[in-house]
């Protein structure tokens, strides 16, 4: 397996940024390090390298959790005494939290602006190129989940209770608020919801706390992807060389997104500069996220919480490769969060993330101090560093239609 030779390469350059340059919060200095770096490393790999700037609030993504908390206190309380400024609090907070965790920057103007930078490297096809595949990863690690950490799967529940209190207040205080209108709301089934939504107050709570402001080291999530985009480039650039495959009539752009922790918005910003030019050339997204144990290798049709469906063809094509190498590779949704594919897909971007992780499955290094590059396996950086060739190479051959179906 010719990716078999870019594998210490791979996790070289993983341990050498945990190492170097250590967690890198979205927008911050330490993640223009990493991208610095990639402009480095990608500069003899490319035919030309560039960055992009832009402006996000990175704050504002996670910080809709403990807005909502305190939402949801206000309609507790307002809830006994003045039930319409219950109903105002707690619709206010489930839209905050509604609509930016599903990636809408609905308070982000709350919030500071900070720079962020993706990092564009273009590896020209041998011929004009019909096509464009745009392989990418994050350069950002994410704040570590202390929920995570300390209660594992059971935040989980935690999460539903949540859901589940918001929902009774929000229809109670409604119900309450048009019985307060007509003059009979002391009805005892409004006391008892009240008294069950104060009682779920204290699980609400540790929505204040769901996350610190330490980000954690970012080995899997995401350098490991990173570090395959890296791994690429140095096969496209020894493949021409060598006279090996290299794609005759594919463009291939690597890209290093800056804030996918902030609520993906280094993606959305790329997506909005370059849709018109993607449209015009037909374009495909592959994008690695959470490479880390390829015994759980996964190609992600789907995203709930942006709601994003990704490219059916692209994963028939990613299933084909990897059954050509009798590896087992499922095909799941993310349940929780999303990836830049999301940022793609919902576009019209032909696209599918790939990532060597169970997605239903909470693994001790996700979001947490424990995100080392002891957890990685190098082998995942191989088997995703040849899948990707072999996607690319079967679009490059195939010239394959991209309408989605």
């Amino acid at each position: 397996m010719i990716a078999n030779s870019y594998t210490d390469y791979m996790y070289s350059l993983v341990k050498r940024v945990i190492d170097d340059v250590g967690p890198r919060p979205s927008c911050s200095e330490q993640e223009r390090r990493l991208g610095h770096i990639l402009v480095e490393e990608w500069k003899p790999l490319c035919d030309r390298v560039s960055t992009e700037t832009f402006k996000c609030s990175p704050a504002a993504f996670l910080s809709s959790l403990p807005l909502a908390a305190l939402f949801y206190f206000a309609a507790v309380i307002s809830y006994w005494f003045y039930p319409p400024v219950s109903l105002a609090m707690i619709v206010i907070g489930v839209s905050v939290l509604f609509l930016e965790l599903r990636y809408h920057e609905l308070i982000d103007f709350l919030f500071p602006r900070r720079q962020g930078e993706n990092i564009i490297g273009t590896i020209a096809s041998n011929s004009e190129p019909r096509q464009r595949v745009i392989v990418s990863a994050h350069v950002d690690s994410a704040y570590e989940f202390n929920l995570f950490y300390y209660l594992r799967g059971a935040s989980f529940l935690v999460f539903a209770i949540c859901i589940l209190g918001c929902l009774i207040l929000l229809g109670g205080s409604l119900a309450k608020t048009i019985a307060y209108v007509g003059g009979s709301s002391g009805m005892l089934v409004f006391t008892v919801i009240g008294i069950i939504t104060a009682a779920i107050t204290p699980v609400i709570s540790l929505l204040l706390v769901f996350h610190t402001y330490k980000p954690v080291p970012g080995a899997m999530d995401d350098m490991t992807g990173i570090a395959v985009v890296t791994g690429l480039g140095r096969y496209l650039n020894e493949a021409k060389r060598n006279e090996q495959w290299a794609p005759e009539r594919t463009e291939v752009i690597l890209l290093a997104t800056s804030s996918e922790e902030a609520g993906l918005r280094g993606a959305k910003r790329y997506v909005t500069k370059h849709l018109e030019e993607m449209k015009t050339v037909p374009t495909f997204g592959l994008f690695l996220d959470c490479i880390y144990d390829e015994r759980a290798l996964t190609v992600v049709d789907r995203e709930f919480f942006t709601g994003a469906k990704h490219d059916r063809k692209l994963i028939k094509i990613a299933q084909d490769v990897a059954g050509n190498h009798n590896w087992p590779i499922a095909v799941k949704p993310v349940p929780v969060g999303a990836s830049d594919a999301s940022a793609f897909s919902l576009k019209g971007i032909p696209s599918t993330c790939i990532t060597c992780q169970d997605t239903f499955k909470l693994v001790p290094n996700y979001h947490t101090r424990n995100d080392t590059y002891e957890y990685v396996r190098p082998e995942s950086l191989s088997v995703s560093l040849q899948l990707v060739i072999g996607i690319i190479e079967r679009i490059d051959k195939q010239q394959v239609d991209i309408m989605t179906v």
